[in-house]
């Protein structure tokens, strides 16, 4: 996420997405690791598969303007659940850290070579060099935003 775009996200209190037809939100996902309730379109794929619905966001059907307003005013309105599901992004946005999804990918890969007749699955040495690239990928995600953090300060 770029220096400007989270600066930008800090500001507000809510997130919203009203796209009818949405793959996989990544603005979504930006915006619940700054701690924001998200209010989106329950289109096909995308905002259902990141947002749980009342927890860290609210999801109103497609076309829907008046359950989008209505969604975005109950959480203007109401500053302790606004907070409440705030917290709970941040929290559950971690299901796309990057390491996370490093190690789901490996997984993956796994079960797939076990399946393929005639392969071996990686071996010691590869996963070690995975696994050690991932928690280093982990790593300097933490320290620069950790950085990004105390440069605002």
């Amino acid at each position: 996420m770029s220096m400007t775009w989270k600066a930008e996200l800090t500001k507000a209190s809510i997130a919203v997405s009203s796209s009818d037809r949405e793959s996989f939100g990544m603005p979504l996902v930006e915006a619940m690791r700054c701690g924001l309730p998200v209010v989106a379109t329950d289109c096909p794929l995308g905002p259902r598969e990141i947002i749980t619905r009342g927890v860290d966001g609210h999801l109103v059907g497609p076309g829907d303007a008046d359950g989008l307003a209505a969604a975005l005013c109950d959480l203007i309105r109401d500053d302790t659940r606004r907070r409440r599901m705030g917290e709970a992004a941040r929290r559950n946005s971690a299901r796309y850290a990057p390491g996370h999804i490093a190690e789901q990918h490996l997984n993956l890969y796994r079960d797939l070579l076990r399946r393929s007749p005639g392969r071996r699955p990686p071996g010691r040495l590869q996963e070690a060099a995975h696994r050690a690239r991932t928690a280093a990928l982990g790593a300097a995600h933490t320290l620069r935003s950790t950085a990004r953090r105390a440069m605002k300060r």
